[in-house]
């Protein structure tokens, strides 16, 4: 206790004491009382200090609101004034107060309103406490939790990538392994040889049990709904095993419940992928007996099946206390089995991660030393038979498409014009939405045979155009083909397309005969009213187009392309080029933007929409400049500088530049015109 300071005193049990006002005064968080209009007339000493006012400058001269930003007196009027002549009080309200020397302070704000004997309010008292440490907590937490995320995502790519790059090479190994061994070797070549694959299909495995386990993980897994027709699937998924299963003399035992419906809507894949996991480590883990797989039909209905699935082995079966563990990842039931039998331990891991889409889990029941019996029961919509289409590729000649009635969703003027060419050579009835909005208008009006979808557009996007077009009442928009036609270049986005409900994909630029087979495939299906196989099926990455090679020291451009596609038509390429002019002035205004606002998603949108067309006319130097532009944008998340994306963006608009007056050019002296572009 300070000497002369009468705050305190010492009762007569020599204790100290203090005075209500010191503790009012002094308290660690802030107090004040304001009339009803929000004038203050107290303040005690703490939120005094904060604020940096002296009493005689705050009490009965600044309303409360006074000393908010804009925005905080706006929530002030609007949410919290009313909130407490409502109830009596408000509780834990988060204000930027404004210091006397402009700095915000961030305090979390309770209120407590007196009224007199008639209700009407006379008083208001507040607490203010001080979170300016906690908002740097929390900052912290958000940047730990950014900089977490961030590094699960770069995880996640990275095996996918490394998986994928792996991935290739090993399907040749195993390749050229199978050739070897049909050819004519000696019984030393022939142990080499079997080696070699069985090492290489063992490391194929353990690949794709880690680009599956990272896609999982990531949240990129979607589940698709195809007809499946459950008997030919196991017996296919048997078969598979069965050489492994001969090489230990054990039987193979396959019982299917004779009720059970010829089709199912199901994702074959990812069942597939359940029951092969299943199957491979009942064979694996056992040495005498037998492998059965089970499909019991549990309930059908004349729109849906429950069909449970198990996998029963006679094989070494796993201790009580580990029967959990197990479906752990990277885990198996102990050391001696991981060194005897191998294994990344995360098959059972993905298992019941595939089944948790379903909304199923997997269970297991085991006695060591006598088996293990793995099930599941998955709820299925019913399916119909689906005969098969006819290929007319596979007899030596292109199909007939003409009449097929289409739908283009593309707002590139410069593709539309491309595609729309092969259209009109082909006979193909077609319409043309430029964008989500008015494709999923459009299918709503008039019936198409099939919709061809740009994935990227304005307004809305082609994943949410096909998302509401599946999600319309009638069953005929849950039949409908749709296959998308993208320049992007990504991996990944297969699971995306599927998810969405796109059932094939074309890159951009295109192949003519690909694109001409697949409108017969499912149009062929459309017309006859038959189920179509569907190709895509969002499990394997997606091909990306062809890329000529690029010189970014070559010329701006050349028609060549364009020549090639129309032929001998002159008036056709003289419009092809005033729609190029016309999309590239626009673009050139886009992409300037986009570098000044440090926009990367604009950016990128930009990138997409052009790249076709860049391909098209060969202009490289452009391409070039474009993406180096990418790189730096996205490089400047990280720092304030500015002169790199200045100076490539004055790269990129003189690019554009000399592009633009080759081609006006081109007009002028081709057809001895200037382009005049639309008035905005």
């Amino acid at each position: 206790m300070r000497k002369g300071d009468h705050s305190y005193r010492m009762d007569h049990k020599g204790l100290i004491e203090e005075s209500a006002e010191d503790l009012y005064e002094n308290a660690p968080c802030g107090y004040l009382s304001t009339l009803p209009n929000g004038l203050i007339v107290k303040a005690n000493k703490t939120f005094l200090k904060w604020m940096g006012y002296a009493a005689e400058e705050l009490l009965y001269q600044k309303k409360f609101q006074d000393l908010l930003p804009i925005g905080g007196r706006m929530y002030y009027e609007t949410h919290y004034a009313p909130l407490l002549r409502m109830q009596g009080f408000v509780t834990e309200i988060n204000f930027d107060l404004r210091r006397k020397k402009r700095q915000l302070l961030p305090v979390l704000v309770n209120t407590t309103q007196l009224k007199d004997e008639n209700s009407k309010p006379i008083l208001n008292r507040t607490t203010v406490f001080n979170i300016t440490d906690r908002k740097g907590y929390e900052k912290e937490l958000l940047r730990a939790k950014k900089q977490a995320e961030e590094a699960t995502r770069i995880k996640a790519e990275f095996l996918s990538t490394v998986s994928h790059e792996i991935r290739t090479p090993m399907n040749a190994i195993i390749s050229i392994a199978n050739l070897l061994l049909e050819t004519n070797y000696t019984q030393e070549q022939s142990q080499y040889l079997s080696t070699l694959k069985a090492s290489s299909e063992n490391l194929l495995h353990l690949i794709n049990d880690i680009l599956d386990f990272s896609k999982l993980e990531s949240g990129k897994v979607a589940l698709a709904e195809r007809e499946v027709d459950l008997k030919e699937l196991v017996t296919s998924l048997l078969h598979g095993v069965r050489i492994a299963a001969q090489d230990k003399g054990l039987a193979l035992k396959l019982a299917i419940d004779k009720d059970m419906p010829p089709r199912v809507l199901g994702d074959p894949v990812k069942i597939g992928q359940v029951l092969t996991n299943l199957l491979g480590n009942a064979v694996k883990f056992t040495e005498r007996g037998s492998v059965s797989l089970e499909l019991e039909l549990e309930e059908l209905t004349d729109k849906e099946a429950v069909i449970s699935f198990c996998v029963e082995d006679t094989g070494i079966g796993i201790p009580k206390d580990k029967l959990e563990k197990v479906f752990e990842e990277f885990a198996q039931a102990d050391y001696d089995i991981n060194l005897r039998y191998g294994g990344t331990g995360l098959g059972l891991s993905i298992s019941r991660k595939l089944l948790a889409l379903y909304g199923s889990k997997l269970t297991v029941k085991s006695q060591e030393g006598q088996g293990s019996t793995f099930c599941f029961a998955l709820r299925l919509k019913l399916g119909q038979a689906a005969p098969a289409l006819p290929n007319d590729t596979a007899a030596g000649h292109e199909p007939d498409v003409a009449g097929v009635k289409l739908l283009l969703v593309e707002d590139n003027a410069v593709n539309v014009m491309v595609v729309t060419k092969y259209f009109e050579k082909w006979g193909v009835d077609f319409d043309v939405a430029t964008n989500g909005v008015a494709g999923v208008a459009k299918v709503m009006e008039q019936d198409y045979d099939l919709v061809l979808m740009d994935l990227h557009m304005p307004e809305m996007d082609g994943y949410e155009a096909t998302a509401k077009i599946r999600s319309l009442p009638e069953s005929k928009y849950k039949q409908l083909p749709i296959i998308a036609l993208s320049a992007s270049t990504e991996k990944d986005f297969a699971e995306e397309m599927a998810g969405a409900g796109i059932n094939d994909f074309i890159s951009k630029p295109f192949n003519a005969t690909e694109l001409r087979n697949k409108i017969a495939h499912y149009a062929y299906a459309a017309t006859k009213g038959l189920p179509y196989h569907t190709t895509f099926t969002g499990q394997q990455p997606m091909p990306t187009a062809h890329t000529p090679l690029q010189n970014p020291d070559g010329p701006a451009y050349d028609l060549s392309t364009f020549e090639e596609l129309l032929g001998e038509n002159e008036a056709d390429l003289e419009e092809l080029v005033k729609i190029t002019i016309r999309n590239f002035e626009v673009f050139q205004g886009k992409f300037q933007a986009a570098l000044v606002s440090r926009n990367l998603e604009d950016y990128k949108f930009s990138c997409h929409k052009i790249t076709v067309t860049l391909g098209l006319l060969n202009a490289w130097r452009l391409q070039h400049a474009i993406t180096q532009g990418k790189d730096l944008l996205e490089e400047a998340a990280t720092t304030a500088d500015q002169k790199p994306l200045d100076e490539i963006a004055k790269a990129i608009h003189l690019e554009f530049d000399v592009l633009l007056a080759g081609l006006n050019a081109t007009l002028l002296h081709r057809w001895n015109q200037t382009d005049t572009p639309d008035t905005p």
